[in-house]
């Protein structure tokens, strides 16, 4: 999976690694609290209809929603260490409703958010831990 970047007019793809690593700068330890007070959308969005088929991300999610609310999200300082960030990565992909696939398109629209999520663990074993 591939995301398209516009460059001043010439477009290249980047790898999910690559979106993960991008965005992961952006995450602040201010952000990611925020993105802990909204752990609510993110579990409603995995009791719709279009999550039922991820199973995968359905449990990702969890375990995000567990970390988002730890001690570690309530107590982090920047600079971020890279799970966490990455972990605020994955929270805001998934609050996304406009993305890659737009979430509302019957059976695929959750595809990649399962992705970008499943991925950010991979990376990150040790974010298991955390939840």
């Amino acid at each position: 999976m591939t995301s398209k970047t516009s460059n001043a007019g010439s477009e290249s793809a980047i790898s999910i690694d690559e979106y993960i690593e991008r965005g992961s700068r952006q995450i602040s330890a201010t952000r990611l609290r925020a993105l802990a007070k909204r752990t609510g959308q993110i579990a409603a969005k995995m009791d719709t209809e279009q999550a039922a088929p991820h199973a995968d991300l359905k449990l990702h999610a969890a375990k995000l929603i567990l970390i988002l609310k730890s001690d570690h999200v309530k107590t982090c300082v920047d600079p971020l260490k890279a799970p966490l960030a990455e972990a605020g990565v994955a929270a805001e992909y998934l609050l996304k409703g406009m993305d890659l696939i737009p979430d509302q398109v019957p059976e695929i629209g959750l595809t990649d958010d399962a992705a970008i999520v499943g991925r950010v663990f991979a990376r990150n074993p040790e974010l298991l831990k955390l939840a």
